[in-house]
């Protein structure tokens, strides 16, 4: 299950969120769980991009060269995608491979845990990654094949104590009742 990214740097949220719908789905999901497993190793960064040794589920390293104009980087936001070239060691033909996508994903979360970027600005996840939209919609549709939990409620079982089962079969009452309006 993919975990979803905090960041206090909306601008930076903004700008991974735009990796992510430019990178192929499964690539990214792989690189984040990369990120998640701690597999980037020997990280360095420059004005002129930045280079890391990515470790794959397999044990295996792949180096991991990121480059972009300079003369854009004189913010510490990240340049815009479009101007990035990458190139890794494995044999993926996507542009982002997952050992691509993990050191960046490594790189943008350092920029928002060192406060480089506008310390003004501030983001909430809004769940607007495509890995996390594909969960919500899983999980949408498990949830309409399933039946509520009150109907599976039985009050029989209640019989011990009396005063209970009444309580409980107004409350599943209510329930149902409510349950209903909202149906119409």
């Amino acid at each position: 299950m993919a975990r979803r990214l905090t960041f206090r740097n909306a601008r930076l949220a903004g700008w991974l969120a735009d990796y992510a719908a430019r990178a192929q789905q499964s690539a990214f999901e792989r690189g984040l769980m990369l990120y998640d497993k701690h597999r980037v190793w020997d990280y360095h960064a420059s004005d002129q991009g930045l280079h890391a040794s990515v470790e794959d589920v397999h044990s295996t390293f792949f180096q991991v060269n990121i480059h972009w104009n300079s003369k854009q980087s004189k913010t510490p936001l990240p340049p815009k995608i479009s101007t990035m070239t990458a190139d890794c060691g494995c044999t993926s033909t996507a542009p982002f491979c997952e050992h691509i996508t993990a050191a960046i994903i490594y790189w943008v979360i350092r920029l928002d845990k060192t406060n480089e970027v506008d310390k003004a600005e501030s983001a909430v996840d809004q769940g607007d990654s495509p890995a996390y939209r594909a969960l919500v919609a899983r999980l949408k549709k498990r949830v309409a094949k399933e039946t509520p939990s009150y109907k599976h409620f039985d009050t029989s079982k209640l019989i011990m104590r009396p005063d209970l089962q009444n309580n409980a079969e107004e409350i599943v009452k209510t329930v149902m009742a409510q349950a209903a309006k909202k149906r119409k």
